[in-house]
């Protein structure tokens, strides 16, 4: 089972067929980043709160205080549950726990009907925040080295900080629903990357579900030349000793250590855009999670009007079917692959799709 799955667009048939008509569809995935404030400062964080601010080149309109209004976010909630959005992943900007009106927004996507999921450093998912997040699809918390000291350097807190992120993920593991799938990102770097195995061990032995190790996205070419053979090896030998029915390690980082970051996309067209959309702290209306806080990627902002009515805006839907990554974005797509899956879809013909 790959809860990364590029093809998972492909069970939501009907979003597909409309789209190919050209019939405007409510995004069926957000990602909703509630606020810009964060308690960690990661060296190599692509939003530039960390020290050495290894922001994303095309990140030029981020401030680090910005946060969304509890009445817009319910209105946000509210529009929604009432344009049929299918699920919800709380991300940064920011740490989305720092939200103060966190509980109160679990509560609101619950009586909506939408899935959720976190993306978290795990510092504050305990008490009644994390059972909030018990019964969710998934979360996956931000862990970037098994080393006390490694740890607070990449992140910029103290050792009781680490002892407590480590707690929270033990206790998590312990307490949430089967369905709740609890994993690990483990961004690879040049501080870290001797201790890949040794995460995977840890990890394990602390409950998770899986732990999937990324190459960091460095601004400078040529970054993971020296370091890769040996994460790659790592991360063999992990997936061959430790893994079993209870335990997973995703590899992602053997097809991502490439200087990616520092490509545009070969496509012509962004579909993903249709399905999937960005909310972000400052209550604008990305293109994608890549290109939040892109002054060129803003679809609409909220500040000036609902999401409902936004959304199905002629404005606003034209952006979306004009958008030509080949032109419009300077980075690399993470939705790449997915694109070009769903161009092949919509490039097959009609009458012969019987003839498999």
């Amino acid at each position: 089972m790959n809860p990364y799955s590029e093809i998972k667009v492909f069970h939501h048939h009907n979003a597909l067929q409309l789209c190919d008509k050209g019939v405007p569809i409510a995004p069926i995935y957000i990602r909703l980043k509630p606020t810009n404030i964060c308690n960690h400062h990661c060296s190599y964080c692509t939003y530039g709160s960390g020290n050495t601010f290894q922001k994303t080149n095309n990140r030029d309109g981020i401030n680090h205080r910005d946060v969304i209004p509890w009445e817009k976010m319910r209105e946000i909630i509210n529009d929604m549950g009432d344009m049929g959005v299918k699920a919800v992943t709380l991300s940064g900007g920011g740490e989305p726990l720092t939200y103060p009106s966190i509980v109160e927004t679990m509560e609101l996507f619950d009586q909506n009907n939408i899935d959720t999921s976190l993306i978290s450093n795990g510092e504050l998912l305990d008490g009644e925040v994390a059972q909030k997040f018990y019964n969710s699809s998934w979360v996956r918390i931000s862990f970037d080295s098994p080393v006390r000291e490694e740890y607070c350097e990449l992140r910029g807190v103290s050792p009781e900080r680490f002892e407590r992120v480590i707690t929270n993920i033990s206790s998590f593991a312990e307490h949430k629903s089967k369905e709740c799938v609890l994993g690990i990102n483990y961004v690879v770097n040049k501080w870290n990357y001797n201790h890949v195995y040794l995460a995977a061990d840890m990890l394990k032995s602390l409950g998770v579900d899986n732990v999937k190790f990324a190459a960091v996205s460095d601004n400078s070419p040529g970054y993971h030349n020296q370091i890769k053979d040996e994460v790659i090896k790592q991360i063999h030998d992990a997936k061959e000793k430790l893994e079993d029915d209870a335990f997973c390690i995703i590899n992602n980082y053997e097809n991502d250590w490439m200087d990616k970051n520092l490509a545009a996309p070969d496509l012509e067209n962004c579909y993903t855009c249709k399905f999937v959309t960005v909310i972000a702290a400052d209550q604008k209306i990305y293109l994608c999670h890549t290109r939040a806080y892109d002054s060129r990627a803003v679809v609409a902002d909220l500040k000036e009007g609902s999401l409902k009515e936004l959304w199905f805006s002629d404005d606003v839907q034209n952006k979306l079917q004009n958008i030509n990554p080949k032109i419009n974005c300077k980075n690399y797509c993470a939705y790449e692959s997915r694109n070009k899956l769903l161009q092949a879809y919509y490039d097959a013909d009609n009458n012969q799709v019987n003839f498999i």
